[in-house]
Order: C-alpha cells, then structure tokens, then sequence
C-alpha cells in the first residue's frame, strides 16, 4: 500500500522519576514523529478471564475483506501493543455503515483455547472490543463440566446403553447424554476408532452469564456467519434456551462421529420469554438446533419442541451423529448495514470526552458491550450483528452507573439518544493539551495522531479507560484535582509509554519545542531536537 506522507508529530507519554504533584505532568512526555493517514479502523482489546494481558498471542488475518487491513502504520504486521490491537484500512477505500468492510481475525496463545472474532469498520467509531481468551482446564462460573469414562468392547463399541447426567449450569435440572448399545466411534474420516474406553467430557454453558458466554466459538451471542434452514448465510444474534460442548476422546484420538445417532435432552429455564414474539416458555414451542465445530460459523441442524411442564421442568430432546457446541435457541436476523448511533448533550459543547460503555441487551441478555471515547467531534459510534428489532440501548459510566437507555432505531435509521453529563457534583474538570512548535516557529502545531489513554489512582492495579486523546487534546471530569496522584498508560501503534506517581491541576497544557517555556522531553532530547526539526522542514 502506498501510504502518503504526512508531517504528524505524536507525544506520548514515557516513564522517569515522579514528580512532585506542583509539577506539571506533561513535564517528561516524549516527542516521537510518525505518519498516521489511516482513519478508519477498529481497536481490539485481548484478556483472559480475569482481565489481565497474556503472554505470547499471536494474531492472523483468517477470512473476509482482508486485503486492505494494515497495522496504523500501513504494514501487514499484526501484533499486540500491550493488550491493544489496532487494525486500520487502506486509506483508498472508504468503508460506510451501507458498505461495511468485515473480516475474520484470530488469536492464539500457549495454553489457551484460539479464538476467531468477527471484525467490521464503517466510517463511524468502532470504539475498543474486548476478546477473552480462556484456559481449556478452566471452568467459569456460569458453567458446569462433567468427565466420564465408558468401556468399550475390542471393536471400539459401548456394551450397553450408557447416560451421562450432569447439573445444568443453569440451575434447571440435569442435562442428560445418552449413548446407545454397540455404538462405535469414529474420527473425522469416518474410521471406526479403538481402544478399552471412551473420554466423555461435557459442558454445560449457561448464556445468561457473560462469564460463561466467553467459552462458546468467538466468545459471544452475535454471529457474523450463521448457516440458516434452506442453506441461506446471514449474521445475527442468538438468543439461547440451552447450550453444551460435548467432546470425547479414544486413545488420545478426538471422536467426531458415531455409528448410532445420541440423545442429547437439556433443561430449559421455565422463565425463558422469547425476543421474538414475546410469549413465555410453553410445552410445545420450538426451538432451532444449532452446532459449531469451532471455525466460526454456526449452522442449522433441526427443530426441536419444549417438552415437560412448570412442575416437572421443562426440556429440550435431540438427536446428534456428531461431535461440537449445540445451542437450542431463536435466532434475530440483523440489518445488512451497520446500526448508527449518535449522542449529543450540552456537556459536549465545552469539548469534554466521555469514556462510556454501551451495552445491547436483546432477550434479557446483554449480547454485546464496547468502550467508546464520545466527545464533540467523535460522537457516533457503529453497532454491528444486532437483531433487527427489540434491541435496547443501557449507555454506562466506567463506574458502573446508567447514564441513559434508548431502544435501538430500526434498520437503516440513526438511533439519537441524548447523554446526561457524565459527571457529578464532586467532579472536577482538568484538561490535557499538547502542543508541538517548529523550531524558529512563533506558531504552535495541534495536528498529533489519536492515541488511547487509560489511568489507575497510585496503588490501585487496574487500569481504566481515560478516553481518546484526538490532536493532542483530552478534556475528562474522571481526575481528582485535589493532589490525588494517578498513573497513566498511552498506547499508540507499538508503542506503550507510562508515566508513573503524577498529580494533574485543572489546567495542563504544554508546548514541546525549543522557544523559552517550551518542553522537549528529557528522554533523548538532542534525537527529538533532530526529528523535529527534520520534519518541520517537510512542512
């Protein structure tokens, strides 16, 4: 990709010695000079269960509309910066909410489970996705697991009809696998497999926690490819009744079929109201089967009617010929374009940020959350697999806290909701402003890359989402300006920088150049001294 040359100067944040809190924090920021033309892209953030970073992932474009994604600074190198993954688009290509560009990635790492995410970009704010890698050995809450060993005859089969009982992970009853007489297993290939016993492990997820939901194929409720009765493909969301994995194992070879069909009976929560009609769990209502063999895509089995009553439970019966996750759900088709949603509010006028989560919640269930950065000049963000209809909106604070809830506009129409200011009475207001002089320059340069800011009160060990800071500016009500000291963590493209032990004023503002007054940065000041002036002739 040619990638066109642009004088952008990036500050960013790097560790020294602490300060004391009459000091200015921008004091030790660190000049570094890029190109940054890429506008369009999305911010992927990878955990594990417990939110800390992992060690050792490895990242691969794997499907979809993969010919124009670029690292931010136009290469096909894709990698983690800190837990960050940024992946942006050709600048020659303009994706919009009608002509989104979507695509597969997936990460691996030593001793977790990979995991495949489907990805979009449209013009609009993608905001910061979070993936969850999980261990095969752990066993969330929200989730049961049985293991079971069955003997086998010298041919490889069972010698006698053999059920597997395990509590359902939601609290309804125990799911049930049955294993008919002389029934062998087989491979992928169809070969009969062999040996003094059959591996049967079995997990039991329940979808309404989201701790649990992370186990299933890319860890969510929304699908981007769903392989629909009659064949057709289409992305959505489901809205599951039940869901297991079910895998088993002979001589260390995994099993993927059968000689004899199983039966496969999950408890349904009798509270279950469907999103797509409205009615409550009954005897009778039908529920799609759906399997997933782990390469991201779910497909359309069979039908299978609730059977049972409110006193005795109720239950879901179906037959298997092979091996994988299985959800009994309905599912909510979603718009072909992206869903846009646009907030406004008297606290924006002042250029204020505002680090919110959004969550959809479709059935009861919160099928998708995302970090966004609202300000002024960033305030629509893009929502993508979401049903059609009987989405709702809940807009938090990083703390928690609701700021406003909306139902999600129809396909094709914006969803406007108008956000409350996000601070309270004992918030105070501080700004961060970056500045970049050329040298023998009266004139000051504000055009600085976009870069994500996140902070922790001294003491603390999490980081949390500051916001974006867009050309050098970052106005937030989340700093205590009180003498309260923070750490701060800047990430942008490969780098991380850290500024540790700092106190903020209400007004933090600074110039990085070489007039009097101005900073240079005391890490390497003679090199930034260079870049800049090198490419202050450029302009």
């Amino acid at each position: 990709m040619k990638m066109k040359k642009l004088a952008i100067y990036t500050l960013m944040v790097a560790l020294f010695g602490g300060v004391s809190s009459c000091e200015n924090p921008l004091k030790d920021f660190n000049l570094q000079i890029s190109t940054e033309v890429i506008e369009n892209y999305v911010t992927l953030r990878v955990v594990d269960a417990d939110g800390a970073n992992v060690s050792g992932v490895s990242v691969s474009l794997v499907s979809g509309d993969t010919q124009d994604i670029y690292n931010m600074n136009g290469y096909k190198d894709f990698k983690l910066t800190d837990n960050l993954l940024v992946l942006g688009v050709d600048p020659a290509r303009t994706p919009t909410a009608n002509s989104p560009i979507r695509f597969r990635v997936q990460f691996s790492a030593p001793g977790y489970t990979t995991q495949t995410v489907p990805v979009a970009i449209t013009d609009a704010s993608a905001g910061i996705q979070t993936v969850v890698l999980t261990k095969p050995t752990e066993v969330p809450d929200g989730a049961e697991e049985v293991v079971e060993n069955v003997d086998l005859n010298p041919d490889g089969s069972t010698a006698a009809e053999t059920t597997i009982d395990l509590p359902s992970a939601t609290g309804t009853g125990d799911m049930t696998l049955t294993i008919p007489s002389g029934t062998q297993f087989k491979d992928a290939n169809g070969t009969v497999i062999t040996g003094t016993n059959v591996q049967i492990v079995v997990t039991s997820i329940d979808a309404d926690n989201e701790d649990a939901v992370v186990l299933l194929p890319e860890g969510s409720l929304r699908a981007e490819q769903v392989v629909l009765e009659g064949g057709a493909t289409a992305s959505g969301t489901f809205s599951p009744a039940a869901v297991a994995d079910i895998k088993m194992l002979v001589n260390g070879t995994q099993v993927r079929q059968f000689s004899h069909p199983l039966v496969v009976s999950m408890p349904v929560p009798a509270n279950y109201v469907s999103p797509i009609t409205g009615q409550p769990l009954a005897a009778g209502m039908v529920f799609q089967i759906f399997s997933n063999s782990g390469d991201g895509v779910w497909r359309y089995e069979q039908t299978s009617a609730v059977t049972g009553s409110a006193a005795t439970g109720y239950r879901v019966p179906f037959e298997i010929d092979h091996l994988t996750f299985y959800m009994a759900a309905e599912f909510g088709q979603a718009c072909p374009a992206a869903r846009l949603v646009s907030f406004s509010g008297d606290w924006m006028t002042n250029g204020t940020t505002a680090a919110i989560k959004v969550d959809a919640v479709w059935g009861g269930k919160v099928v998708y959350t995302g970090d966004y950065s609202i300000t002024r000049g960033d305030s629509i963000i893009a929502l993508m697999n979401l049903p059609v209809s009987g989405v709702k909106l809940v807009i938090r604070k990083g703390d928690g806290n609701i700021l406003a809830e909306s139902d999600l506009a129809a396909c094709g129409q914006t969803t406007a909701i108008q956000l409350p200011d996000p601070s309270d009475a004992t918030s105070t207001t501080s700004t961060l402003q970056l500045y970049v002089r050329c040298p023998g320059q009266a004139n000051v340069i504000t055009l600085l890359p976009t870069f994500q800011m996140f902070y922790r009160e001294v003491g603390t060990t999490e980081f949390k989402y500051l916001g974006s800071v867009s050309n050098g500016y970052l106005r937030t009500t989340l700093l205590k300006t009180d003498g309260t000291k923070y750490d701060f963590k800047a990430i942008w493209n490969e780098r991380v920088k850290i500024v540790n032990d700092h106190a903020v004023t209400e007004d933090n503002s600074a110039t990085v150049g070489t007039a009097p007054g101005d900073i240079l940065g005391d890490h390497a000041a003679m090199t930034n001294l260079a870049i800049l002036s090198q490419e202050c002739d450029n302009l």
